[in-house]
């Protein structure tokens, strides 16, 4: 099989996508073995403003969450693109390929998988709130809990849900009224 780089970075979590591009713009950056021009420009420009946004995601927020995804939607057919463009130039050549900082297809390891969150228990809180706790998880402390209502039933991206990050075991989800939850899972 001749070697090549990956193509395609939909199935990275926003961590994963963020190292791959961050490495790549800096492999690429003034790399002689490629000619990649405005595509690589392009690509940089938005790989910077992708990690802005996922720096901005602290502060939380549907519009922050909203600005990561245009983001994030914005910057994977760029990277693509480029990783293209890669292959097309190194013509097979694994030490340019390499060069790039793009992962070699037969190098790609399956993506860490957290478990599963273990004793998981949701109950009811005050005021139409419930709240969310895990006994004990073996990846740390911190999570995201995913939820979405009838009005955004029809939202089939999760990245699209309102999200809540906890730095805890436990989470208040609060201004509900009853029956308004249709799904709730924790990451």
């Amino acid at each position: 099989m001749t070697p090549k780089v990956l193509t395609g970075f939909t199935d990275l979590d926003d961590g994963e996508l963020d190292l791959a591009a961050s490495t790549a713009v800096t492999s690429l950056t003034d790399n002689g073995n490629f000619t990649l021009g405005t595509s690589l420009a392009d690509f940089t420009d938005a790989e910077v403003t992708y990690h802005g946004t996922l720096a901005s995601l602290n502060t939380g927020g549907k519009a922050a969450t909203q600005a990561k995804n245009d983001a994030r939607a914005a910057l994977l057919p760029l990277f693509s693109n480029v990783a293209i463009m890669v292959n097309q130039q190194a013509e097979g050549n694994k030490t340019m390929l390499l060069s790039s900082g793009i992962p070699l297809v037969s190098d790609n390891r399956q993506h860490h998988q957290q478990p599963l969150p273990v004793n998981l228990q949701v109950a009811n809180g005050p005021n139409g709130s419930i709240i969310i706790s895990v006994k004990h998880s073996p990846v740390g402390d911190h999570g995201t809990v995913f939820a979405y209502t009838p009005a955004d039933s029809k939202i089939t991206d999760p990245d699209q849900w309102m999200q809540k990050s906890v730095n805890g075991h436990k989470i208040a989800i609060t201004g509900l009224t009853q029956g308004s939850i249709q799904f709730y899972g924790c990451v």
